[in-house]
């Protein structure tokens, strides 16, 4: 193996780990919006799903690497970062009402 072809294969290992986070983070959102019970049970719902579309995208990225489709990311970061931060803010606000 080459060292290019380890690096891809350590950033598609990456994209992997952040799509199972990003759905592990969905499964706590999803089981707050249904346990909880209050009026706000939207919120969580709506982080669940963007979790959900970021883990998509974690997956997709990870594959493509793995094939050898390096590709630009630029879209892939930019729509990550996005995300992550649309969850961190709706995880904060969730708090906020419910706290």
């Amino acid at each position: 193996m080459t060292a290019p072809t380890l690096a891809m294969e350590r950033t598609a290992l990456a994209w992997r780990r952040t799509s199972l986070g990003a759905a592990a983070c969905a499964l706590l959102f999803a089981h707050e919006a249904i346990v909880d019970g209050r009026p706000t049970w939207p919120i969580p719902l709506a982080a669940a799903t963007v979790a959900l579309l970021l883990a998509g995208v974690g997956w997709s990225r990870g594959r493509a690497l793995d094939r050898g489709h390096s590709g630009t990311a630029h879209r892939v970061v930019a729509t990550t970062t996005l995300a992550v931060a649309t969850v961190s803010l709706i995880a904060v606000v969730t708090v906020l009402l419910n706290g």
